[in-house]
């Protein structure tokens, strides 16, 4: 599972959309919107827009290894 990401186009900060999944690409090809928790903004974005972060990525955490 990851989470979807997506680029936030006032500040450039890749942000979190909310949305955990195993794939983009079984995604509707429907535009989304979203309130951007990086400028408050209102965002379209569509899967050619995203990517899945996975291990904590979009909070910048590391995997634990042991």
């Amino acid at each position: 599972m990851g989470i979807i990401m997506i680029n936030c186009p006032a500040t450039g900060r890749d942000v979190s959309t909310g949305i955990e999944t195993t794939d983009i690409e079984g995604l509707p090809a429907v535009t989304a919107k979203m309130v951007c928790p990086a400028c408050g903004h209102v965002h379209d974005w569509n899967k050619a827009d995203a990517w899945l972060a996975h291990s904590g990525e979009q909070y910048g955490l590391r995997a634990l290894t042991r």
